[in-house]
């Protein structure tokens, strides 16, 4: 594996939103504190960065930052963050050799600002003063305005020593951002696509949407994409995916409030197809949230009989606002599929079922940077248990002859071909359904991070013989 040197560009505790933390992050220059112009900003990103070293999910602690903020300082809040925790290690190796003691745990948001600082020096075009000024201003934002000396020094350090991160010194994990546990699991099953997982990790995730090909054909919204100078790109796998080469919010979508498109990774909409609903057809879809599968099956056939089954009441609720979107109207019911007692819930017989299992999430890095920091290895075995579980009770729920896809967005395999082996040595009324894959027939397939440029994904299909 070659190590690379980067360079400069050329061309806690943490603090959860209150009141005040609101008002001043969405202020971009507070004119009574004299704070340097892009503080709140970098005192947004500081934070959520913090929050995620301190166990929170991005998912749930970053919208807490955004809110109230122009489009503008929110693109660049979520390019700080996202782009920090994607090199977090390559980024903590080198802020260790800048300081000369560690910075205690009250006060280490400033930490999470001189990361996000290094980062914006290296990796993006912004101009170092920029990035200093408005680092050392937002020590006051995030409560360690007596830090400000400090991160003031190291920053300018850093600059002197001509911001490079000496990446040539380091082990392949330091250098990809990799927590030790992962790297080795990586390193043992895939040894000779280990360098291109690792980078495609770290790269932006690509824009994808799914036409709603029920409603409008994919030729007739290409049509709506060129008049409207929007480039695109088609899938060699999914043929209601089309890639869109430039980012653009929902709302930029062309037909995307009129339920004509979803947002939805080109290798999330390869599960759905490998049911094949057909009329009338009884189908569960069974962790269901957030609906890109559940709307995508009722796309291929709005007429089967659909229950979408999630335990999480909040998502549930957000995942029906997406099918009011759509304009489709399937049965939405809480529901804990490991518990035996709320299975009864669901009733029984079911033509098919899709079992999108809850996961690591390795296939999805690129997207979710802080799964590389959240997870741990000893979390594994609880998943994989877990799965076990729903996989169980997804065959008690089917008929015979009926069909169960099994999917996850992790590329471990303990997660997915084990699981399979594993499930079929457990219940001898069940074997796998061949499907195409390339023109070759195969029970499960295993996608990797950039594979058609999507993300990482396994799938596998099983049919119930009595």
């Amino acid at each position: 594996m070659t190590a690379t040197i980067l360079h400069l560009k050329k061309n806690t505790s943490v603090h959860l939103p209150t009141k005040h933390t609101k008002q001043a992050v969405k202020r971009s220059a507070p004119a009574k504190a004299k704070i340097a112009t892009g503080s709140a900003t970098r005192a947004a990103a500081a934070m959520a960065v913090a929050a995620v070293e301190n166990g929170k999910s991005l998912t749930r602690t970053l919208p807490l930052y955004l809110q109230n903020m122009e489009p503008r300082d929110r693109s660049l809040v979520q390019e700080i963050v996202y782009g920090t925790l994607r090199h977090r290690r390559l980024l903590s190796e080198r802020l260790k050799k800048l300081l000369d003691h560690s910075i205690t745990k009250r006060f280490e948001n400033s930490r999470a600002l001189l990361l996000c600082a290094l980062y914006q020096i290296v990796f993006t075009r912004i101009p170092s003063h920029a990035v200093v000024a408005s680092t050392v201003g937002a020590c006051q934002l995030c409560k360690c305005k007596n830090m400000t000396g400090m991160v003031n020094a190291v920053l300018r350090r850093f600059l002197r020593e001509k911001a490079q991160l000496n990446a040539e010194e380091t082990t392949p994990e330091i250098l990809y951002s990799v927590p030790d546990w992962l790297y080795k699991n990586l390193e043992k099953n895939y040894p000779a696509e280990l360098e291109n997982i690792l980078k495609e990790q770290n790269k932006h995730a690509p824009l994808w949407i799914r036409v709603e090909s029920s409603k409008i054909s994919v030729d007739d919204y290409i049509s709506v994409l060129k008049d409207k100078g929007i480039e695109y790109r088609k899938s060699n796998n999914a043929g209601d995916a089309l890639m869109l080469l430039s980012p653009v919010s929902t709302d930029e979508i062309p037909l995307f409030n009129q339920g004509m498109v979803s947002v939805q990774d080109v290798s999330a909409q390869m599960a759905a197809p490998l049911l094949q609903p057909k009329s009338g057809e009884k189908i569960l879809d069974a962790c269901c949230a957030p609906g890109g599968k559940s709307a995508q099956l009722m796309n291929l056939c709005p007429d089967i009989q659909l229950i979408c089954a999630d335990c999480d009441t909040e998502r549930l609720l957000s995942t029906q606002k997406n099918f009011q979107r759509l304009k489709r109207d399937p049965k939405c019911i809480v529901c804990d599929f490991t518990s035996n007692n709320d299975l009864t819930l669901l009733g029984k017989d079911y033509d098919k079922i899709l079992l999108d299992a809850p996961c690591s999430g390795t296939g999805v890095i690129r997207r979710h940077p802080d799964i590389k920091w959240l997870r741990r290895a000893k979390d594994i075995d609880t998943l994989t248990s877990t799965q076990s579980t729903m996989l169980d009770h997804a065959l008690a729920l089917l008929k015979k002859g009926g069909i169960l896809v099994y999917s996850t967005c992790s590329i471990l395999k303990e997660e997915n071909e084990e699981q399979v082996k594993s499930f079929l040595e457990r219940h001898s009324n069940v074997e796998l359904l061949p499907f195409d894959n390339h023109g070759t027939m195969t029970g499960f397939r295993q996608l990797l991070p950039g594979d058609d440029g999507g993300d990482g994904f396994f799938y596998a299909r099983f049919i119930k013989k009595n």
